[in-house]
């Protein structure tokens, strides 16, 4: 009777799309997985205001935090709240969309970390703003506005910080897609943090910082364990850097929606330009 009925009367598929969406947002933002990293992240923040301190000699540090809590532990948060979608049949039933749409409203509940992690991003800059970096001694270059190029800093913050945060949880969505089993999400994370670990080495180069979970743009440089000067990595344009993950968050929402049979010529050519835009801004950065 309810299917009968879901065929008969008209549907808005935008507006059932977003409703869903923000079903979906509400079911990510409650996620024990996201509400902690973020108690995390405040608590942070609240301690570097009563110490009047930004990020010391190295203010992209906070970006790094970003990624793994919001990214990370995304992946996982996205990847349980897709299977457990998946494992509640009786929603075919109910809702006048098929499984596609639903993957699509899943991608675009993706967006509530990256909105977080946009905000932090934002305290970062703020912070840093009131309580100036510097190198120890002050000669000494740091990884921020006046040492380099703003919009070095400005696709830094975004690349490593909120676009990292959105791209965790979006690959989340499509490893549960196509293999929709608990064990996975485990070996997600576990693939992320040891490809970060790997690639975040003190090699001078670049190529293998930008095939990280989150492109590790920012060399520390110590002296007796001490930090005291930071630079960006030698051989990467932030800039391109920033465009090449934002294609691989486009190519993880095309992988997940190509796990159902509709719209598949379309999504292949989104797909295939995403790839070519991709290995143009893997290129370009790297000039």
């Amino acid at each position: 009777m309810s299917t009968a009925l879901a065929q008969a009367v008209p549907v808005d598929e935008r507006a059932t799309l977003l409703a869903l969406a923000r079903a979906d947002a509400r079911r990510y933002a409650r996620h024990p997985l996201f509400v902690v990293p973020c108690a995390i992240l405040v608590v942070a923040l609240v301690v570097g205001v009563a110490q009047q301190e930004g990020g010391g000699t190295n203010p992209l540090i906070g970006t790094m935090t970003i990624a793994f809590l919001l990214g990370v532990f995304g992946f996982v948060v996205a990847h349980r709240l897709t299977t457990s979608l998946l494992r509640t049949r009786e929603l075919a039933g109910t809702v006048p969309v098929g499984q596609q749409e639903r993957t699509l409203a899943l991608c675009l509940a993706c967006l509530v970390p990256a909105a977080v992690g946009l905000v932090l991003a934002g305290v970062i800059v703020i912070e840093n703003t009131l309580w100036p970096p510097d190198g120890v001694p002050s000669d000494l270059p740091v990884t921020w506005f006046g040492d380099y190029p703003a919009s070095d800093v400005i696709a830094t913050l975004l690349a490593a910080g909120p676009v990292a945060a959105l791209g965790g949880p979006l690959l989340g969505v499509a490893v549960a897609r196509w293999a929709p089993f608990r064990g996975s999400a485990l070996l997600g994370v576990v693939a992320l943090v040891v490809a970060t670990a790997m690639t975040g080495s003190d090699e001078p180069g670049g190529a293998e910082r930008m095939v990280s979970a989150w492109p590790i743009l920012v060399d520390e440089h110590t002296v007796d364990d001490n930090v005291v000067s930071t630079t960006f990595v030698t051989g990467i344009e932030p800039l391109w850097a920033l465009g090449w993950v934002l294609c691989l968050c486009g190519l993880a929402v095309v992988a997940a929606l190509l796990r159902d049979p509709g719209h598949r010529r379309q999504l292949l050519v989104a797909g295939g330009a995403l790839t070519v835009a991709a290995a143009v801004c893997f290129l370009l950065a790297r000039p």
